[in-house]
């Protein structure tokens, strides 16, 4: 049954439209939701007060990036086809990966994530069709929206000069010259602290671990015994990059997760392979750390969903810093106040939203 539903397009399509849908409506803002919109100019806060003017609550500050992220499902589907050629493994492939949770809530909150997500994408479909006006194309508007693209088109660039791709190469060189010129890219320094840890465990909980692990296994295994592809090399040096430079400093996964993402249907694509190459009494295992990766993802997913409905209901919850303040909000309009003083920058910004301003002193 799991499987019949897994590979039925509408199905897939409408299950995670009403769950990002689901959870843009019902989750409180966040604090870098409330600094976007307040505070902020970029494209981010350009989509949060355009959709805001629509609906004048959580739901219209996410319209756009929930449009989006459907718009990022139907794009994997039509680059997985590319990979995975078969029908049933792509539709497979798509089903799981909307169950992420970086597709989940990444969709559903507002962040530039799935926006490069999409461009990325757009630029492979077009490199695996050759259409290199249309390649052009997406990779400006990564140029321009997206400074930690830096290491997406030095990685384009390492495997355009490798494979003797010309085009690939100069589209690489190209914006790399572009970020010296105009001074841009991400921030590199810092000092040894930790953040591996912390680094690797975001990753662990917006892709959830065991499909993680398997994904480092798939990257690994590419790279010591499989044909690397533009794809692998995008990846790979996402994960890369941004592991090595977290001994160093924090970074913000956001600002890797889009070009890891493109990744994960390599990840199908081994275990397709894995699988069909063995017989049907050795497949078990396959089939087996199959199912409990998916049932892993559906009871996290299920555990989360509940929040807002287990908040509503006794005032619980778990996510401090979301639902705190709207916590707060309910208990002053229940003692009909309409200020408070908070010690954090961003809670101010998100009482704000709920119509909360600080107090005079």
């Amino acid at each position: 049954m799991i499987k019949s539903i897994l590979v039925n397009k509408i199905t897939i399509y409408l299950f995670y439209a009403i769950i990002i849908c689901y959870f843009a409506y019902f989750i409180p803002i966040t604090p870098n939701e409330a600094f976007e919109f307040y505070k902020s100019d970029n494209l981010v806060s350009k989509m949060m007060h355009f959709g805001y003017g629509f609906f004048n609550n959580t739901f219209g500050l996410r319209l756009l990036f929930v449009i989006n992220a459907v718009i990022s499902l139907f794009l994997f589907y039509i680059f997985s086809k590319d990979i995975l050629k078969n029908e049933r493994d792509v539709l497979q492939a798509s089903a799981i990966f909307s169950l992420l949770p970086a597709m989940i809530f990444g969709g559903a909150i507002a962040n530039i994530a799935l926006i490069v997500f999409n461009l990325v994408l757009l630029y492979l479909i077009f490199y695996y069709r050759k259409w290199h006006i249309g390649e052009a194309v997406a990779l400006s508007l990564l140029f321009l929206i997206h400074n930690a693209s830096i290491f997406f088109f030095l990685s384009i660039l390492i495997y355009g000069v490798f494979k003797k791709e010309k085009i690939t190469a100069i589209f690489g060189a190209i914006a790399l010259l572009g970020f010296w010129y105009f001074h841009r890219g991400i921030e590199i320094g810092g000092h040894p602290w930790g953040h591996f840890i912390e680094t690797f465990s975001i990753y662990s909980a917006i892709f959830s671990p065991f499909v993680f692990l398997y994904f480092l296994y798939v990257i690994y295994r590419i790279w010591i015994k499989e044909e690397k592809d533009i794809v692998w090399s995008i990846s790979s040096f996402a994960i890369f990059v941004s592991i090595l430079l977290s001994i160093r400093q924090r970074i913000l996964i956001t600002d890797f997760t889009p070009y890891v993402l493109v990744g994960f249907v390599l990840m199908f694509k081994v275990y397709f392979k894995s699988l069909r190459v063995r017989l049907p009494k050795f497949q078990k295992i396959y089939q087996n750390g199959f199912n409990l990766s998916v049932g892993v993802l559906i009871v996290a997913l299920v555990f989360v969903f509940l929040q807002p409905i287990i908040f509503n209901f006794n005032g619980q919850y778990l996510f401090t810093k979301i639902y705190e303040p709207l916590k707060i909000q309910q208990n002053l309009k229940s003692k009909n106040i309409h200020c408070y003083n908070s010690k954090n920058s961003k809670e101010e910004l998100q009482l704000r939203f709920y119509g909360i301003s600080s107090c005079e002193k």
